[in-house]
C-alpha cells in the first residue's frame, strides 16, 4: 500500500475520535439515533478543527446499515464503499475550483436522481465561501426545498462571506480552535500507535506550533519524524524547525530589562550565524512576550501556559521584573517590525533596531515608550535603593521619598504671572475674557487661520497663550508659520501690545489659568459685548469693517478712497448750520423748476 501521510493515516473514522469537537458530535449522532437530520447543514470554523471529517463521518453515519450509538460501524458494504471512493451517493466538490453558476446548475439537476445504493445522496462543498454570487443564486432553491433524499453539508473557514440567505436555511455547526491539551492526547495516541518516542517538553512544543489546528499539529510531527526518525525531544524539533532555544528568549528578555543594547546585538549576531529564521525568532519573542504578560495578570497561569514546571517557573521569575508597560510597549515594536521586515532585503537590521528600541526607550519618541520610561522612574522610586562608596565598604541605604518637584516651564513658552494680583479689571484678563470675539474679527479677515486660532486659551506675563493638544503637531506649526499675522491682527484688534504664543497644552497643565475663575474688580473697566473686544479702535472705519467687512469701500493707507477724495471725519451741525445746509420743501421745489427751466432753454 503506498504510504500515506499521518493526517490521512489517522483521519477520524467515526465521531468520538474528533477531537474537541464534542459539542458538535454530540448533537449529530442524537440527530441520527432519532432520525431527525436536516436537510442542510453548514460546518465552519478555523483550518484543521475537522469541519471535513466530521462530514464525512456523518455521511457515513446516516448511510451506514448497522450505525453504533450514532457513529458509523465501518464494516458494512456501505462504510466501506464510502471509504474507498466506490459509491457514489457521496460527493465532495470543492468549491474553490468548481465555483461557477454552471458547476452549480449540474449539481441542480443531478440531486433529482434518487440514490442507488444508499438512502441518501449527500454532498459535501468544501470551502463554500468561493462559489460566486450567480453560483450562490442557483444553488438558493435547491438548498431551501431539496429532495428529500438528499443532504447538503457545507463547510467553510469564512463564514462571513456566505450570503444570509444561504445561511438561514442551514443548522449552523462552529467548530472550536483544538485546545493544546487536546491536540497532546490524540499525538501520544498516534506516537503510541506508530512507536515513536516523543518527550512531554517536545510533546508542548508541537501542541503551541499547531495553533489549534490537528492537521497542522500531525504535518509538523510528520516532518519531525523524516528527519530524526522514532525518538524526538524538545531540542531537536527546535533544530529541525529553525527555531530559538527557550534559553535564548529568556536571554534577550533579561537584556531588554537591564536595557543592555550591546548584548542584545550580540545574540542577534548568534541567532544568525545559527541559520534561525528572523521572522520565526520575532513570532516566538512576541508569545514570549505575551506569556509573561499572562503571569504577571493570572493568579492561575498554569491554566493558560503549556509548559513543564521548570520553565513555567523561569517564566513567573521573570515576569516579576518587568513591567507592564515594557511588555505593552515591546509587542507593539515587535509587531511593527515584522510588517515592515518584509518590505526590505535585510530584515536584520528592522529587528536590531526594534530591540536597541526597547533596551534604549528614550531613543523613541511614541506614547508606549514613554509609558515605559515612567514605569521605570516609578519602580525605581519604589525601590528607592541607592548605593554609596565609603572607605570601609559599599552600602545599600533606602532614601524617604520626596515630594516630586513641579516640573518648570522653559522661560520661552511660560513668563510667571501672580495671579493673586489679577482682577477683571486687568488688561490682559479683560484681552482674554474677550478672545472669542476678537478671534472672530480676525477669522472674517482671515478664514485660514480658524483652526489655529479658536481654541482654549490662558495668559502668562506676556499675553495669551494659545494651548494645542500633543496629536496637533501640525496646527501647532502652522500657528508658528502665521505667527506674525496673528499677532498683527490682535494687536489691532485688541489695541494693546500682548503677545501671542502657541504651546502645547501638556507643556501648561500646572500653570492653566481659567480668566474667568478670577475675581471682579470695582474698576470701570468692561467688556464691550457690543464689538471684537474692549481695546476696539476708535476710528470708525474700523468698526464698519469689523461689522461689515464684505461692503467696506477700499481705502488705502493715505486715507484716500477709491474716487481719490480724502476722508473726512462726522462732525456735528448747530441749529444755524442745518438752516443754512438744508432747504425747505418749498424751496426744494422751487430750485428742481429753475433747473427745469434752464436745461429746457438750453
Amino acid at each position: 500500500m503506498a504510504y500515506q501521510a499521518i493526517y490521512r493515516k489517522w483521519r477520524p473514522q467515526i465521531f468520538e475520535d474528533i477531537i474537541g469537537q464534542s459539542h458538535i458530535t454530540n448533537t449529530l449522532k442524537k440527530q441520527i439515533m432519532s432520525d431527525r437530520i436536516s436537510h442542510a447543514y453548514l460546518f465552519c470554523g478555523t483550518r484543521g478543527t475537522g469541519k471535513t471529517t466530521a462530514a464525512k463521518v456523518f455521511a457515513k453515519a446516516v448511510n451506514c446499515l448497522n450505525p453504533q450509538n450514532g457513529s458509523p460501524c465501518n464494516e458494512c458494504e456501505i462504510c466501506r464503499g464510502i471509504q474507498d471512493g466506490s459509491i457514489m451517493d457521496v460527493t465532495e466538490i470543492d468549491a474553490a475550483s468548481n465555483n461557477g453558476v454552471d458547476n452549480i446548475r449540474e449539481l441542480r439537476d443531478d440531486v433529482n436522481y434518487v440514490a442507488t445504493q444508499t438512502k441518501y445522496r449527500v454532498y459535501i462543498i468544501d470551502e463554500v465561501h468561493m462559489l460566486s454570487t450567480g453560483a450562490f443564486n442557483a444553488l438558493l432553491k435547491t438548498l431551501e426545498e431539496p429532495p428529500a433524499h438528499v443532504i447538503f453539508i457545507l463547510a467553510t473557514t469564512e463564514v462571513h462571506k456566505i450570503p444570509e440567505t444561504i445561511l438561514s436555511r442551514c443548522q449552523r455547526f462552529d467548530f472550536k480552535r483544538i485546545t493544546p491539551s487536546d491536540i497532546i492526547v490524540r499525538m501520544k495516541e498516534i506516537a503510541a500507535a506508530d512507536g515513536i518516542e516523543i518527550t512531554d517538553d517536545a510533546y508542548s512544543v508541537l501542541a503551541q506550533l499547531a495553533d489549534g489546528s490537528m492537521r497542522d499539529g500531525l504535518s509538523i510531527l510528520e516532518r519531525c519524524v523524516s528527519s530524526l526518525g522514532n525518538k524526538i525531544d524538545r531540542a531537536s524539533i527546535t533544530d529541525i524547525l529553525g527555531m530559538v532555544p527557550n534559553d535564548m528568549l529568556f536571554d534577550i528578555t533579561n537584556s531588554v530589562i537591564s536595557s543592555d543594547s550591546a548584548s542584545v546585538m550580540t545574540l542577534i549576531d548568534n541567532i544568525s550565524k545559527e541559520g534561525k529564521d528572523l521572522n520565526v525568532f520575532c513570532d516566538s519573542l512576541i508569545k514570549h512576550f505575551r506569556d509573561l504578560l499572562v503571569c504577571k495578570i493570572s493568579n492561575k497561569p498554569e491554566n493558560l501556559l503549556e509548559y513543564s514546571d521548570n520553565i513555567l517557573l523561569k517564566i513567573k521569575t521573570q515576569a516579576e521584573n518587568i513591567t507592564y508597560e515594557k511588555l505593552s510597549n515591546a509587542v507593539t515594536i515587535l509587531t511593527k517590525a515584522k510588517a515592515d521586515a518584509k518590505w526590505v532585503k535585510n530584515p536584520r537590521i528592522i529587528y536590531e533596531l526594534s530591540l536597541v528600541k526597547l533596551t534604549q526607550p528614550e531613543l523613541d519618541s511614541s506614547q508606549e515608550a514613554l509609558l515605559d520610561r515612567l514605569a521605570s522612574v516609578e519602580k525605581k522610586a519604589e525601590n528607592g535603593i541607592v548605593v554609596k562608596n565609603t572607605s570601609d565598604k559599599k552600602e545599600e541605604v533606602k532614601e524617604e521619598k520626596k515630594s516630586k518637584k513641579k516640573a518648570e516651564v522653559p522661560a520661552r513658552l511660560f513668563t510667571p504671572i501672580d495671579k493673586s494680583a489679577l482682577t477683571s479689571g486687568s488688561p490682559i484678563v479683560a484681552a482674554a475674557r474677550n478672545w472669542d470675539k476678537i478671534a472672530g474679527a480676525i477669522c472674517r479677515e482671515y478664514p485660514f487661520l480658524n483652526f489655529l486660532i479658536n481654541r482654549k486659551i490662558t495668559i502668562d506675563g506676556d499675553g495669551i497663550i494659545l494651548l494645542f493638544d500633543e496629536k496637533e503637531i501640525t496646527l501647532k506649526n502652522l500657528a508658528v508659520k502665521y505667527l506674525q499675522q496673528i499677532q498683527k491682527s490682535f494687536s489691532h484688534y485688541s489695541n494693546t501690545d500682548f503677545m501671542i504664543k502657541p504651546v502645547f497644552a501638556k507643556d501648561m497643565e500646572d500653570y492653566i489659568i481659567d480668566v474667568w475663575d478670577i475675581e471682579e474688580s470695582n474698576s470701570d473697566t468692561k467688556i464691550n459685548a457690543d464689538h471684537p473686544s474692549s481695546f476696539d479702535s476708535n476710528d470708525p472705519f474700523d468698526k464698519l469693517k469689523n461689522e461689515y467687512p464684505d461692503i467696506v469701500e477700499f481705502q488705502d493707507d493715505n486715507n484716500r478712497s477709491a474716487d481719490g477724495s480724502s476722508s473726512y471725519e462726522q462732525q456735528e451741525l448747530s441749529d444755524e448750520e442745518i438752516t443754512e445746509e438744508f432747504l425747505d420743501a418749498d424751496e426744494i421745489e422751487k430750485q428742481y423748476s429753475d433747473t427745469e427751466e434752464t436745461q429746457t432753454n438750453e
